[in-house]
């Protein structure tokens, strides 16, 4: 006896066929996310780039496509674009070993960016994923190692510019002080001209004076010993005595001023006789000689 297969039976067996042939197949991310590491391999990190982005767009969810596209752009140098596909990657990833990944890689990018403070925390994280990791720990002794030079040398040129700023405030001062002592300096000197000036004045004015007092003072000028006299001038002899038939100028011959024997001398007498001591060098007593001298006469006759 033979038994036929029933239609119905075939029908359910080709679809159950069909599901499992579909669930074994590829997604379209993974499928360019495959093409993308091809790429990777062989260095195209552009076309590999193009893929995972490619992923990205099928699964946006998928944590692997943004790993790799930051892989893809580390190796091309772009260490700021790598860092936001990691992120992103860190916010997707379900398994501990591709977050322990992103977070090396993330360390990776931001030393390479010279961000020292966001490398350590990230190589700090990847260590708590995988303690084991021992590039984790080069790298990460390594960025404190910059770290701290880099803030030696932050210190260094902060110092550096607090004393180029105390060196520019003193050179200030000083040239404020220079610039106060010149004005002083060239006050003293307007002062010691203005002193001078008023000074020479005052000479000039006292010479002027002086000059004034010695005109007024001047007389004509007295003739030598070696002149001779001019007419109606008393002529003397060596030893200073006028000639005969000479009067002499300085003795005072008018009747009025000789009083006659027995009488006083009058006031205008005594006047006349002290102004002709002061005018000539002899002395009183010849002068009252010559005074009360008892003049000659010839007697009235004979005895």
């Amino acid at each position: 006896m033979q038994f036929k297969k029933s239609p119905t039976i075939i029908l359910i067996v080709l679809m159950a066929l069909g599901l499992l042939v579909t669930a074994c197949s590829p997604s379209a991310a993974e499928k360019y996310n495959k093409e993308g590491n091809d790429a990777y391999a062989q260095q195209a990190y552009e076309e590999a780039l193009a893929a995972y982005q490619a992923a990205q767009i099928k699964e946006p969810e998928l944590a692997e496509p943004y790993y790799n596209a930051a892989s893809a752009l580390y190796r091309q140098g772009v260490y700021d674009a790598a860092l936001e596909q990691l992120q992103m990657a860190l916010s997707f990833a379900a398994e501990e070993s591709l977050a322990q990944s992103s977070f090396y890689n993330l360390g990776n990018s931001s030393y390479n960016a010279q961000d020292l403070e966001t490398a350590v925390a990230s190589y700090t994280e990847s260590l708590l994923l995988n303690p084991d990791d021992q590039d984790a720990k080069y790298n990460l002794e390594l960025a404190l190692q910059q770290q701290q030079q880099q803030e030696e040398q932050q210190q260094e040129q902060e110092q550096e510019q607090e004393q180029q700023e105390e060196q520019q405030e003193e050179q200030q001062e000083e040239q404020s002080q220079d610039g106060e002592g010149q004005e002083e300096e060239q006050e003293q000197q307007e002062q010691s001209q203005e002193q001078e000036g008023e000074g020479q004045e005052e000479q000039q004015d006292q010479e002027q004076s002086e000059d004034g007092q010695q005109g007024e003072q001047e007389q004509e000028p007295t003739q030598s010993q070696g002149d001779q006299p001019q007419e109606g001038e008393q002529e003397q002899d060596p030893n200073g005595q006028p000639q005969p038939g000479q009067e002499d100028p300085n003795q005072e011959a008018q009747p009025s001023q000789i009083p006659a024997p027995g009488q006083r001398m009058t006031e205008e007498q005594a006047e006349q006789l002290l102004a002709a001591i002061a005018r000539d060098s002899e002395t009183l007593q010849e002068r009252l000689g010559q005074i009360f001298a008892v003049p000659w006469q010839d007697p009235v006759q004979d005895w």
